[in-house]
């Protein structure tokens, strides 16, 4: 007889797949803050970094400052890294106040 793995314990395989809190939460069909408290107790008890949005946001910046730098316009980049607008307006403008 093969035993059921705990909704917990998916969460957690998922996580150690790649998978985002946000991908998680979507997929098993439970409240983000669930999933958060799942993976953040799993990382603080086995000395595992625990991957936020935040990091995906500093990655996405890099990208749309890389795209922006090329020549693309705001719209564009926008469209490609299917973000809003109004964000990549805002790192624009960070980038002509840096120079």
């Amino acid at each position: 007889m093969k035993k059921e793995i705990s909704k917990s314990q998916k969460m957690i395989n998922m996580y150690n797949d790649g998978k985002e809190i946000k991908e998680i939460a979507t997929a098993m069909n439970v409240r983000y803050n669930f999933v958060y408290n799942v993976i953040s107790n799993y990382c603080r008890m086995n000395s595992v970094e625990l991957r936020t949005n935040k990091n995906n946001e500093d990655s996405k910046k890099a990208k749309i400052i890389e795209l922006l730098s090329t020549g693309k316009t705001k719209t564009e980049v926008a469209t490609e890294l299917k973000c809003n607008y109004n964000y990549v307006f805002k790192i624009e403008k960070e980038m002509k106040q840096a120079k």
